[in-house]
Parts: structure tokens; C-alpha cells; sequence
């Protein structure tokens, strides 16, 4: 017996040492690879060794991590070298650049909101949903060598956010529920490498707010306060700033200058931003001639499963042309090794004609946006439209007379599905009876229905031009829309000028791309639907009109949303509840999913994903490598 306690002891101890060494971080080991011009410039005392430029823990690349298993399930530990050629048509705007670069405080695989873990920041705790500890990558480091601390994040908060001069209304991303009329937040540095945001209320949706909301990168909360003090008045006298700011053409605005010098993750692709001091795979390091070449961090922080400093690839270079046509133009002779942006459904027959002749192949991946959908104004001026196309009757005998089958075809090609957030049967039959349950019976000679004050019952539907698709789309809902009755009218429209007349409550309907409508409720974060009943709702009832009690649910809905805890059950159980919701009273009309997005990469390129959101393999392009 005592034997055999003894060797169960022996064991004991042989499975902890066992897991403790399975769990030795790549910290302890501090054995790293990095790419062959990094370890040149090592060997020339122009860079310390790999393993001082990386964070004791650095963010682990692999299979699962940036884009989901099922959209890359033959995932691999790359090979360093190369360059990714791309273009752009905009100048300092590099739409495919930014989405590379862009890195949020925490990330979720696939641009999702399930699983969200750390990304700058190491780890992340929550209390009762509102208050949220962070901990830096101890040794994690700006482009230019210099350590990454709280002091940025104190210097950020109390010297950039709080300051009424860099910042004159306080974001709403860090206020209660994402709203200018919440509660701001409050910060507390523990120590160098740790820090607390508190909120007086519950907001657990602060984690999808730091992590994917509105494509936010780390640059809202975390600067380099190193390099930015040298512009901020607190830290260097005016006397001091006074040759920058005359230099600038400024007097003793030195506010202005700090904001000439602070470059935001949207900035990342201007040419004046070459030196700033950033987390970044790559970094902007010279443009000349529209041609913008950009070259890998040797400080970025993260690592694939063997070790290897990440990124891949080591250097990306964008060339300005004309304009979106141009950009295709050089797809086809070959000059393109990776474009999602100005990529389009209608040039597919082209892109398979001549990818094996240019060396890329076409991905078709999902937009991250429903490419359209019918708004009908809810609020609009005229007081029988609104009792008529406020009855759901009405907007659900729409829905039905779509032949979205019809749509995908003729507009996307097929590559397109019927949408789930709204029941999209295709019934002519059902819609014209539910259109004349709702006061539409009557009609004129020509065949269009007439309203209960015996005018005929018009639509008129105005549509810009942000994307290919959207006026063929409205074509098609104008000749539904007359196979039941209904006269409807499409004009394009300035897509600045729309914005404005929607707000306004100048315009009966549009058509537009939607997304993420269980969460949006159809209008609470844009005016959508029912401009007047969202300005209700932003001026706290002192203007617009109060919405009935089926349209306050949404509010509701979405104040919920905004308290829980990103990806817990609550927050799943609200995102369903308000698909559901979506579905019964459909606020707008989707007209399709699931569109594809054409996306070209490189024959040799590897680690692209299969499935997915087509924007996602942007967010990962630090794993991208060549095959060959």
C-alpha cells in the first residue's frame, strides 16, 4: 500500500510537471523566427534580437484564430517573403490597405461577435456588465521600439478625450449604450499594464463597441503618447511649438496641430501619416508618383503556432489609377495579387476569362451588408400614405409581391439567397388580397389602385448610386410593384443629398443596403424607417412625433442589447428576439442576402478563406503567405 501511494505520488507530480510544461508560454520559451530583412537588419545592430521585439505574450496565429475553421479548414504555417500588389482609385485611401491594418483593442474570429478574446490587449474581465479590466501584452511595442503602457491609455483619456479643445463632444462609443445621451466612462490605471473603464450602467456591449462597431481600430483609445506629447500644450510650452505651428500656418492653435500630427486608424493610408508611430502589421513608409509602398513592422506582436513573426508577406504596394475601372483594368493584365473593394459581381465573366492568363483566381466570399433593401417611410408627411403603408398589411403584401427568384437571377447573377429576416415568399395572389384588406381595392382605368380619397395610390422611390446593383434592383420593385396595382416611380438621387431629404422626411421610400437588422431594429441606429420617430427618440420627445407602442419595442430591444455582455446568452437571446420582431413587423423590406463578393487573390496566394464575410480575409491578411 505504501508503494503504491508513493507512486501515485511519483505520477502525481510527473503529470504536473507535464502540464505545466504544456502550458509554457511562448513568454518562457522565447524562441521566435522572424523574416529573412528583419534578421539582416539584426545582424547589422539596426534592430534588437526578435525575441525583445515581441510581447512576453504575443498573440498566437493559428487555426481558427482570425477567420473561423469552417471558412479555412486547410489553414498552414506560412512561408516569409513577397509583396501583395494592389490598387486604389481615391487618393491616401487605400480601402483594402486599411481593412489589413486595422487592429481593435479585442477581435473575434471572422469579424464576429462570438468568442471575442484580446487582441492588443492580453485579457479582459466584466463585473455586473459595466465594469471592464484590461490588461496590456506586457512588452508589447510601437513601430518605432518604444514600449506600449497605460500611460498611452491615460495619456489618450485624460489629455485627448477629456480635453475640450482635441475633443469638444465626448464619443458616444464611450458613453452608456453607444449614445451622446449616455453616461461617459470612467478610467483607473491599476498599474503599467493594466487598466479599468467603469460605467455607472450596465454596458456590456462595450466589448462589440472595442472590438468590430464601425470598423474601430485600437487608435480611439490607446495613442502613443510618447510621440504625441511633443504636440500637446500640457507637455511642450507654447513657446516651443510656436516654429511647428507657424510652419503649419497656424497662430496659437496648437490644438490643430496635435490634430495635424495624430493619425487615427482611418488615416493610416495618407502619405503625411509615413512615420507615425503605430501596432500595424505593415507600415506606410513612402509614396511617390501614386504609388504607395508600405513595409512590415518588425514590432508586431503576434506569432503562427511555430513561432514565426508575423506578418507573412513583407511588403504591400498600392497604386493609384483613375478611377474603380482602372483599378479592374489592372486585375485583368495581371498587376493584382489581392482586391475585395472594387471588385463587382457584373465582372465576374471577365475575371474567369483571364485569371489563369494573370495568375489570380476569384473567391466568391459574402458581403458583410444585405447589398439592398425597400424602405418606406413610416413618418412621411402625408397622412393617408402613412395610414396605409403604416398597416403591416400593406408592407407585408410588398414583401410578398417581390419576385426576388427574379432578382437574383437577372441582377446578381445567382449568387444571392432569400432573405431569412423576412418572410420572402413570392404570392401575387396574397398581396393583392392583403392590399385591398387595407383600403386598396378600388381602381383607376389604367389598373392601379386608388387611395381611400380616391386619388391614386403613387410610390415614389429614390435610389443613389453607392453600389452597381441598387437601381436595377429598384427597376424591377417598380414592375412588381405594377403586376399588383401599386404605381411606382424610381429616381436617382445624389446619394449626399438623399441622406439629406431622408432626415428630413422629404422622401417616401428608398432603396438602400442593410445589415444586421436583429440588431439595428430596422431604424435605431440611423434613422431608418421613421425619421420622425427616431428624431423623437434622440431628442428625448421634445421633437418629432412618438412612435406607436410596437415601434418603442425596438428601442427597447436595443437598449437590452447595448446592456449585456457581447456573445453571452442574453446577448443572443435579445439578437434573436429582435430577428423575430424584424420578421412580424418588417420595419424595411429586405430584398436579398447573402450576397457574393467576387474577391482576387494571387494563384500562389495561401491561408484565404473559402466562406465567410469577404471583408473578414482583409482582417486577416497578417497570415496571407506565397505557396510558391
Amino acid at each position: 500500500m505504501k508503494k503504491f501511494l508513493i507512486g501515485l505520488i511519483v505520477v502525481s507530480l510527473l503529470m504536473s510537471l507535464f502540464v505545466g510544461f504544456n502550458s509554457v508560454s511562448f513568454a518562457q520559451k522565447r524562441k521566435f523566427n522572424e523574416a529573412p530583412m528583419l534578421a539582416e537588419l539584426v545582424k547589422q545592430g539596426k534592430l534588437p534580437p526578435v525575441e525583445q521585439r515581441l510581447p512576453e505574450n504575443p498573440f498566437v496565429v493559428g487555426p481558427g484564430v482570425l477567420i473561423p475553421r469552417k471558412d479555412l479548414p486547410d489553414w498552414k504555417v506560412g512561408k516569409y517573403g513577397g509583396t501583395i500588389r494592389t490598387a486604389h482609385s481615391v487618393a491616401d485611401w487605400a480601402p483594402d490597405v486599411f481593412v489589413m491594418n486595422n487592429e481593435p483593442l479585442l477581435c473575434a474570429p471572422g469579424i464576429g461577435t462570438q468568442g471575442i478574446r484580446g487582441n492588443i490587449v492580453e485579457s479582459f474581465d466584466v463585473k455586473e456588465n459595466r465594469i471592464f479590466t484590461f490588461k496590456l501584452r506586457k512588452g508589447l511595442k510601437w513601430s518605432d521600439g518604444h514600449p506600449v503602457t497605460t500611460e498611452d491609455i491615460r495619456f489618450t483619456y485624460e489629455d485627448v478625450l477629456l480635453n475640450e479643445k482635441l475633443t469638444p463632444v465626448f464619443p458616444a462609443r464611450f458613453r452608456v449604450g453607444y449614445s451622446l445621451k449616455g453616461e461617459p466612462m470612467k478610467l483607473e490605471i491599476l498599474d503599467e499594464y493594466t487598466f479599468r473603464v467603469t460605467f455607472p450602467k450596465p454596458y456590456g456591449g462595450f466589448l462589440r463597441n472595442l472590438t468590430i462597431e464601425s470598423w474601430v481600430g485600437y487608435t480611439d483609445l490607446l495613442k502613443p503618447a510618447h510621440y504625441l506629447k511633443q504636440f500637446h500644450i500640457k507637455y511642450t510650452p507654447l513657446e516651443k511649438l510656436k516654429p511647428l505651428l507657424e510652419k503649419e500656418g497656424f497662430k496659437d492653435e496648437w490644438w490643430q496641430l496635435f490634430n495635424l500630427k495624430d493619425f487615427t486608424n482611418w488615416e493610416q493610408t495618407q502619405a503625411k501619416s509615413i512615420g507615425f508611430p503605430r501596432l500595424t502589421p505593415w507600415l506606410l513608409v513612402k509614396v511617390a508618383g501614386g504609388v504607395y509602398e508600405y513595409e512590415r513592422n518588425p514590432y508586431y506582436f503576434k506569432v503562427d503556432t511555430a513561432g514565426n513573426q508575423l506578418p507573412y508577406i513583407d511588403r504591400i504596394v498600392s497604386t493609384q489609377v483613375q478611377d474603380v475601372e482602372m483599378v479592374n483594368m489592372r486585375v485583368l493584365t495581371g498587376d493584382v495579387d489581392f482586391l475585395r473593394e472594387s471588385t463587382a459581381l457584373v465582372k465576374i465573366p471577365l475575371y474567369k476569362q483571364n485569371e489563369e492568363k494573370a495568375g489570380f483566381r476569384v473567391v466568391l466570399l459574402d458581403m458583410h451588408v444585405d447589398s439592398s433593401a425597400l424602405y418606406l417611410n413610416l413618418t412621411y408627411k402625408d397622412p393617408v400614405w402613412r395610414k396605409i403603408v403604416g398597416d403591416v398589411r400593406f408592407r407585408k403584401a410588398v414583401s410578398l409581391a417581390l419576385n426576388r427568384k427574379e432578382i437574383i437571377d437577372s441582377v446578381y447573377y445567382g449568387y444571392a439567397s432569400l432573405p431569412e429576416t423576412v418572410p420572402s415568399a413570392y404570392n401575387v395572389a396574397e398581396a393583392n388580397k392583403l392590399l385591398d384588406q387595407v383600403g386598396l381595392s378600388k381602381k383607376d382605368s389604367e389598373g392601379f389602385r386608388l387611395r381611400p380619397d380616391g386619388k391614386r395610390f403613387e410610390i415614389l422611390i429614390e435610389c443613389g448610386a453607392e453600389a452597381p446593383d441598387l437601381l436595377p434592383v429598384g427597376e424591377l420593385i417598380t414592375e412588381h410593384l405594377k403586376a399588383v396595382g401599386i404605381k411606382a416611380t424610381l429616381k436617382r438621387i445624389d446619394p449626399q443629398l438623399r441622406s439629406q431629404r431622408w432626415a428630413a422626411n422629404e422622401m417616401q421610400a428608398m432603396v438602400m443596403w442593410c445589415h444586421d437588422q436583429g440588431w439595428n431594429n430596422g431604424w435605431t441606429s440611423g434613422a431608418i424607417a421613421a425619421p420622425e420617430w427616431s428624431r423623437w427618440y434622440n431628442t428625448e420627445g421634445k421633437e418629432g412625433e412618438e412612435p406607436p407602442a410596437w415601434a418603442k419595442k425596438a428601442w427597447d430591444l436595443d437598449k437590452r442589447r447595448w446592456e449585456s455582455v457581447t456573445g453571452s446568452e442574453e446577448y443572443n437571446r435579445l439578437w434573436r428576439e429582435g430577428l423575430n420582431w424584424h420578421k412580424q413587423y418588417l420595419p424595411l423590406i429586405t430584398i436579398v442576402e447573402k450576397v457574393k463578393y467576387p474577391m482576387i487573390v494571387s494563384a500562389r496566394m495561401g491561408n484565404i478563406p473559402r466562406s465567410g464575410f469577404a471583408i473578414a480575409a482583409n482582417f486577416s491578411a497578417e497570415q496571407f503567405f506565397y505557396e510558391k
